[in-house]
């Protein structure tokens, strides 16, 4: 089985890709704070990490810049509604990026990749 952790600030849509991926046959740790997600990898040992991309996107680069020191092989996919996710989350650091709001079959396929 699958392990993704999924951030995100907004409840409603972390609640949402939950059950989502959980119907999907992924065990899914959802986390509201960007400052816990690293220190749950070790404890998770998630596939692929999810992580919310918010207005300029400073704090989950940030992240995603640890995440990528610690665990250089870990996926970590941007959820963005920023008009530029597609030019910007490869610079940020990201392998891939879903916009939001999202087509589920999309988020699917995005994951399939990883």
């Amino acid at each position: 089985m699958k392990k993704v952790i999924v951030q995100d600030t907004n409840c409603d849509l972390l609640e949402t890709l939950t059950f989502l991926l959980e119907e999907a046959s992924f065990e899914v740790l959802p986390v509201l704070h960007y400052k816990d997600v690293v220190s749950l990898i070790n404890v998770f040992n998630p596939h692929l990490i999810l992580l919310d991309f918010r207005l300029s996107g400073e704090e989950s680069v940030s992240v995603c810049t640890a995440i990528k020191q610690g665990f250089p092989s870990l996926p970590v996919v941007a959820l963005s509604c920023n008009h530029d996710i597609q030019t910007e989350y490869a610079r940020a650091g990201f392998d891939d990026y879903i916009f939001k709001p999202f087509d589920i079959d999309h988020l699917f396929t995005v994951l399939g990749k990883y």
